[in-house]
């Protein structure tokens, strides 16, 4: 393969044994070469400037130290964001992929997966894992629902879980699907059942069918 077909990659963390980690991961990739490593996004698109390249792989650690618009910075300059990260917060998530990220795994990837991953990325394609992608598609069709819907006070998080309530899963399975502590699990459904006016399990299904259509049927 020609140097010139190799894709450039900066890796954004700001842990340096992740960063150390994404390197190492990407090192037997002949047709990837890590351009450099930034600390965060803002310096990141700096970076971007002085090595023209193509794909930044962005860790998400702390959502609340991102700087969400620095995806469309980045696809400014023509280098597509592929975010890596371990389960976090949805909204952050769902906010850097609506600002132009090209794609979202999460941090247990193989080496191979995250190369192909690049290599999609930078072809233009937009790998998503598939619980994220039922996250964004539930986002927007929630919102095409409007402010008025009985589904507005839920959060994509809430409604991912009620979803999972009305299928029978208990808090355990719940957590153990969506790789959340059960104490979160725990206040999700609190929180739902409180929402919607449901005292327990079996009128948050009643309640869930009484607002037919519900949005994973919305076009």
């Amino acid at each position: 393969m020609q140097a010139a077909e190799r894709v450039r990659v900066v890796t954004i963390a700001d842990s340096t044994i992740v960063r150390a980690g994404l390197r190492a991961l990407l090192q037997d990739a002949r047709d990837i070469e890590v351009v450099a490593e930034s600390k965060n996004t803002n310096e990141a698109c700096r970076m971007l400037r002085e090595t023209s390249a193509d794909v930044a792989v962005l860790n998400v650690r702390d959502p609340a130290s991102l700087d969400t618009k620095a995806c469309q910075e980045m696809r400014s300059q023509d280098c597509r964001v592929l975010i890596v990260t371990a389960r976090t917060d949805e909204e952050t998530i769902l906010g850097l992929i609506m600002d132009g990220a090209a794609g979202y795994l999460f941090e247990d990837v193989s080496a191979e997966e995250l190369a192909t991953a690049i290599r999609t990325v930078r072809d233009g394609g937009a790998p998503v894992d598939p619980q994220m992608a039922a996250v964004v598609a539930g986002r927007l069709r929630l919102r095409s629902l409007g402010d008025h819907s009985p589904w507005a006070p839920l959060t994509i998080d809430e409604y991912e879980v009620l979803e999972r309530i009305v299928r029978g899963e208990t808090n355990r399975q719940i957590s153990r699907e969506l790789r959340l502590d059960d104490k979160i699990v725990k206040h999700r459904v609190s929180s739902i059942l409180k929402k919607i006016g449901a005292k327990n399990r079996v009128a948050a299904a009643a309640w869930w069918a009484r607002h037919q259509p519900e949005p994973a049927r919305q076009a």
